[in-house]
């Protein structure tokens, strides 16, 4: 027993200073792991924020193009029945005259 005290002595302080050395650095592991996770957690905020931001956007580019491209559209069809009527009356006029050239020769 009296060389088991020294040795006690000798080796205690030992391992509480290795342990409590293992702890320090466990903490600070956790520590800088947390750190690291709340860093990554506000970069992929600020990222989806970002991205929230132009889906934004995007959505009233969208609906603006939308409400242009109806508008054209209500245009090109009014156009269109225009050219439609148009080309109808040339069609007519153009009957009319086939039809005037053929009196014409039929009266020679």
């Amino acid at each position: 027993m009296d060389n088991l005290n020294p040795l006690l002595i000798a080796i205690v302080p030992a391992l509480l200073t290795y342990l409590g050395t293992k702890y320090k650095s466990q903490s600070e592991r956790e520590q800088y792991a947390s750190s690291a996770w709340k860093q990554l957690y506000d970069e992929t905020k600020e990222r989806m924020d970002d991205l929230q931001s132009q889906v934004e956007m995007l959505s009233e580019q969208i609906t603006e193009m939308k409400a242009v491209h109806a508008k054209e559209v209500k245009q090109l069809e009014q156009q269109n029945a225009e050219l439609r009527e148009e080309n109808r009356q040339l069609r007519v006029e153009n009957g009319n005259l086939k039809n005037q050239l053929i009196e014409k020769e039929r009266g020679k």
